[in-house]
């Protein structure tokens, strides 16, 4: 497998790679209350069914955000790519928020993000960048397992972040 910048041939393909997946449970949000304290607290859940879930954004709303993006790499293997993940440098935080990780179903569970999560690392340590920035809806379990099976934690949500009033969740991971 070998990691590479995407070039402007390579949007198609990305945006052809299925970035659904399905799941039965979600991420329930509780604000806590008290005289002196305040906090949420986070619970899975599982949902009445199955669920697939489609990506939010509409290709051309992608296609508009990956123009703006200051990293963007795909994974090819005999020159198909099988993933993506795109970042966007926040110098003024020293750190680097990941907006987009897609796998080609395919080719999940095969370390295929954990090669590309390397990569942006390794880019980000070169930028003086301090930690990553991992985004992803509540509802987005195989996200969530990923963030924490390499060493992200939870660090804030926002409430109506993705378009359908879906709440982003965020976690954070020091790299240097």
């Amino acid at each position: 497998m070998r990691i590479r910048s995407a070039r402007n041939d390579d949007w198609k393909t990305c945006l052809a790679l299925d970035a659904g997946y399905e799941t039965d449970v979600a991420w329930q949000m509780e604000e806590l209350h008290g005289d002196s304290e305040w906090g949420m607290h986070f619970r899975e859940v599982r949902l009445p069914r199955r669920q697939q879930i489609r990506p939010l954004l509409t290709p051309e709303e992608h296609l508009r955000a990956w123009q703006r993006r200051d990293g963007f790499w795909v994974a090819t293997e005999r020159s198909k790519i099988l993933g993506y993940l795109t970042l966007v440098l926040e110098v003024e935080h020293r750190q680097a928020r990941i907006s987009d990780l897609v796998v080609a179903l395919a080719h999940r569970r095969r370390g295929v993000a954990g090669r590309l999560l390397q990569h942006a690392t390794a880019w980000a340590l070169r930028q003086d960048v301090e930690q990553l920035i991992l985004e992803c809806p509540l509802k987005a379990k195989p996200a969530i397992a990923f963030a924490r099976k390499h060493h992200f934690v939870v660090c804030g949500f926002q409430d109506v972040y993705w378009p359908g009033q879906e709440t982003g969740l965020f976690f954070r991971k020091r790299i240097r």
